[in-house]
């Protein structure tokens, strides 16, 4: 099933230098290139578990970002970073995100007609929407603060302000949960452009020590409290999976979002 999927992962292992837009984003390996020279002066802020606040903002732990600009700046980092360090992802990583995807995606069908709106919310390269283009979705597209040079998946935007009409969305997915500058305006902007009956998928990392991580915004020590947030803007969890390093939740439908939206200027 699904022959064109798996015979485009064949090619992005075996090639050597990549296949498609990641052999494309080769060139833009910079052998110069010395981080602790080079790199941009907000990472000298925020580097490994450093930037951090002290304390909580209730259940959750965010980066002392001094506004949201920072915090844009910062974001935009983690992709150009990658980029002149070795050129995008090998071959390997690439493969192993098109498997993961595919686990992730396969089922959706069940759910989605092939011409459903999907948004891929900090898609970064894209690798996930090339995958359910692969299956079949060919309305599905990335928005990112960074999607990198000519990027034929991802488009520029922005998960925390999202472009798109209210309730004209059929899914929106994201493996960036703790990428979020603030959760409350994060799952409310979802919730909004999703149809009254659409679909969130969020993946998660189990790791309950995102704070170690260096582009993380927001922490947690419990998914309890997570899943308990989600459903202040989600009507129910229809499914929820495991593997050994990520947990996936499917929610559908949207409550009410008459309140006023967050702001994201702090």
């Amino acid at each position: 099933m699904y022959p064109k999927f798996w015979i485009k992962t064949a090619l992005y292992r075996c090639i050597p230098g990549g296949y498609g837009y990641c052999r494309y984003l080769r060139r833009y390996y910079d052998s110069g290139y010395v981080h602790e020279r080079d790199k941009h002066p907000v990472r000298r802020k925020h580097y490994g578990s450093e930037g951090w606040r002290h304390s909580k903002q209730g259940a959750f732990f965010y980066r002392d970002y001094e506004n949201y600009a920072e915090y844009e700046i910062h974001q935009r980092q983690k992709f150009d970073e990658i980029l002149k360090f070795k050129g995008g992802f090998d071959n390997r990583t690439i493969t192993s995100y098109r498997i993961k995807f595919y686990r992730r995606f396969k089922s959706i069908a069940q759910f989605l007609p092939q011409h459903a709106r999907i948004v891929c919310a900090g898609a970064r390269q894209g690798t996930e929407v090339e995958v359910l283009h692969d299956l079949g979705f060919k309305n599905a597209y990335g928005i990112d603060l960074n999607p990198g040079p000519e990027n034929p998946f991802v488009r520029t935007g922005d998960f925390m302000q999202m472009d798109n009409a209210t309730s004209s969305v059929d899914l929106v997915y994201t493996n960036c949960v703790d990428h979020a500058f603030n959760l409350d305006a994060f799952f409310k902007g979802h919730a909004r452009v999703i149809k009254p009956d659409g679909y969130v998928l969020y993946d998660i990392g189990h790791s309950n020590d995102q704070k170690k991580g260096v582009f993380e915004a927001v922490a947690w020590e419990y998914e309890e409290d997570l899943f308990l947030m989600m459903l202040r803007y989600f009507k129910k969890i229809i499914h929820l999976e495991s593997d050994r390093e990520w947990k996936w939740v499917l929610l559908r439908g949207k409550r009410d979002q008459s309140s006023s939206n967050e702001t994201l200027s702090t």
